[in-house]
């Protein structure tokens, strides 16, 4: 039983590092239809800038102001690229761009700090433990700060007047613009902010193993992969869909028949048959309705 129940808690932790990524290509996506590939890319090399500070021993809080300055500054740098492209109604080659941008930050963090392996925590990761379950400190901050994530997201979005405004603008812009509203503003805000969640995750991915260049490469494929099993639209949607394709492969790999003997790389395998069949039945999003036409 605590096998299961710490299987269950690590996919969780996954799930919501996941849930992170999604979350900020959702918010991206609602605002103006494009898929921002490159936030795992950012959340990355946010993540290094906090292990610059820490390197150069100037305190945690300076760590983290340098870390929210670099997310600012690749969000309004991800803006100032892409923008045209929504307003132009280019999806794809924004989807493009937004890649080659991802690529390019990789091989900037590569070329300035090399791509050897760094960590943020040095020797053995602070644990905690309860009924035999195990968790680490930077797990645990992850569910904390997930939960509030989730909570203020789908307030924000479901429930508030700026959540209308969020969905209604990639959806119609022209009368989004008579009601007085600064859609470009809202972009670049949006664009911060999901450079700052993304940068979140980068740092707590850090902590909890090895930092390098790609390491947000799998992550932001895995979120993309959530947002689209979840519904590109629905948050709830996305909620859910980031951590169904995370605790079900992690059950068919710990449990399947000792003869088939999977292991950790059948992991994008499974989420991708996963995504398949879901998206084969609920093409729109696991909760999305049929509509009948007349």
């Amino acid at each position: 039983m605590e096998f299961v129940l710490q299987i269950i808690l690590n996919s969780i932790v996954l799930g919501t590092q996941i849930l992170f990524l999604a979350i900020s290509l959702f918010l991206i996506k609602a605002v103006s239809k494009i898929e921002h590939v490159s936030l795992g890319a950012i959340g990355v090399a946010v993540a290094y800038m906090f292990y610059l500070g820490q390197t150069l021993h100037v305190g945690v809080w300076f760590s983290v102001l340098l870390s929210l300055l670099a997310a600012t500054l690749l969000g309004l740098l991800s803006y100032f690229l892409l923008e045209k492209f929504c307003k132009n109604n280019q999806i794809l080659l924004a989807l493009l761009v937004s890649l080659s941008f991802g690529i390019g930050i990789e091989s900037v963090i590569a070329l300035v700090f090399k791509s050897g392996a760094k960590n943020i925590i040095d020797g053995v990761l602070p644990i905690m433990s309860f009924a035999g379950i195990t968790i680490t400190l930077p797990g645990l901050y992850t569910l904390i700060l997930g939960v509030l994530l989730v909570i203020i997201t789908y307030v924000i979005v479901k429930k508030t007047p700026a959540g209308r405004i969020l969905r209604s603008i990639s959806e119609n812009q022209s009368l989004v613009a008579t009601l007085g509203v600064n859609q470009k503003r809202v972009r670049k805000m949006v664009y911060i902010i999901s450079s700052i969640i993304a940068g979140m995750v980068g740092i707590l991915l850090a902590m909890n193993t090895s930092l390098t260049p790609t390491l947000g490469f799998t992550y932001i494929m895995i979120a993309f992969i959530a947002l689209f099993v979840g519904g590109p639209t629905d948050i709830r949607g996305t909620i859910v869909a980031s951590y169904i394709i995370i605790l079900i492969p992690e059950f068919l790999i710990n449990f399947a028949p000792a003869n088939m003997q999977f292991t950790s790389s059948y992991r994008m395998f499974f989420i991708f048959v996963i995504a398949c069949i879901v998206l084969s039945i609920k093409p729109r999003g696991i909760f999305s309705k049929t509509v009948r036409q007349t």
